[in-house]
């Protein structure tokens, strides 16, 4: 039907823009903090932009559906401050069939977020994860920066360069410093000379006019000088890709007996149910009375919105503390203030 047609697509407009603008505010603040890693010589500028598209990928399993909800919300009150929907309902347009309509948009929309959280939240998480692995391998001196202290190995090590070449081959002003259970080294020199690659995954820095001192718990203190320290160093550091539950496909999750993945699966699955429960809850807020504002409702339904993802946010925390066993109260409990929301409107009409 046209008018069927005609209020799917005024809400499906505002769902575009909403999640377009949602999502650019998102990929503004994860840029932000990639980009303070970034500045710490962790990833290079194009890591950074597929790492805050990967985070952004992640986060329309969320985005969309608080669009969704939001939509529909200034969509009707829009048409309502027209007078558009009265239009509608004199023409034999009741306001069961106008929900139908934006209910069959919001169970398209739930499909895609099912998808996303299903199948490209896990891919993006492979991803990023892999990406971040990369950047951890990395040499330590492929991404260092002059005049600040670099800390690896959980703080064990530190090092300082006052100065690199535009090449990466000089180095002026070299402290390092390396601290271990049982003592300290330190060195410095004040010029080097990095050689990369002398072996498939070795570079070689030699530090010319190094001082060396070592300190150990049960031997006397070291203090050392070379016209020429030679040092080894890996050019990819081994990493550990440990099993990450975010990461792991949607079915390998089925059947699984740890916490963590349990309540990633029902995380997964809850989102397009999600979807349709704040579809529901918008259309509850709808406000029909003649020449209302188009947005009176926002408070109280971004109210609703944050105390319901509180609660999800924290039944999901619990499964993986084995508090409770599933995540699915939170969603019922909505589920339930909805029907006796329902209710209690038809008993008031």
């Amino acid at each position: 039907m046209l008018l069927h047609r005609y209020v799917i697509r005024e809400t499906g407009v505002n769902v575009v823009a909403a999640t377009i603008i949602l999502t650019a505010i998102f990929l503004a603040y994860s840029l932000a903090r990639f980009l303070t890693d970034a500045a710490g010589g962790l990833f290079e500028a194009h890591e950074v932009t597929r790492l805050t598209l990967y985070k952004s990928l992640i986060a329309l399993e969320v985005l969309v559906p608080l669009a969704l909800y939001l939509a529909i919300i200034v969509s009707a009150g829009r048409l309502n401050h027209s007078n558009e929907l009265v239009a509608m309902r004199a023409g034999g347009l009741g306001l069961a069939r106008i929900n139908r309509a934006v209910i069959v948009l919001s169970v398209l929309v739930a499909t895609l977020v099912g998808t996303v959280s299903l199948f490209a939240r896990p891919w993006a998480y492979t991803a990023m994860y892999g990406l971040k692995d990369q950047a951890e391998a990395s040499s330590e001196l492929d991404r260092i920066k002059p005049r600040r202290f670099y800390l690896y190995g959980d703080d064990e090590r530190s090092v300082y360069v006052e100065n690199i070449s535009e090449g990466g081959r000089t180095l002026d002003g070299v402290f390092i410093r390396s601290r271990k259970s049982d003592g300290l080294e330190i060195i410095t020199a004040p010029r080097g000379s990095l050689e990369p690659y002398v072996s498939a995954d070795r570079h070689r820095l030699d530090l010319h006019q190094a001082a060396l001192f070592k300190h150990a718990a049960d031997t006397a203190d070291v203090l050392a000088r070379f016209g020429v320290l030679r040092l080894s160093l890996p050019a990819q550091r081994r990493v550990d890709h440990e099993y990450r539950t975010k990461a792991s496909a949607t079915v390998a999750l089925f059947g699984s007996p740890d916490p963590d993945d349990r309540a990633e699966l029902q995380w997964r699955m809850s989102t397009p149910v999600t979807t349709l429960l704040l579809a529901l809850a918008a259309l509850q807020l709808v406000d029909h009375r003649p020449r209302q504002g188009r947005a009176a409702r926002l408070p109280l339904a971004i109210a609703i919105y944050a105390v319901y993802y509180n609660l999800l946010g924290v039944a999901r925390t619990w499964v993986e503390q084995q508090t409770v066993p599933v995540l699915w109260w939170a969603p019922a409990l909505l589920a339930t203030a909805l029907l006796c929301w329902t209710l209690l409107k038809r008993r008031r009409t």
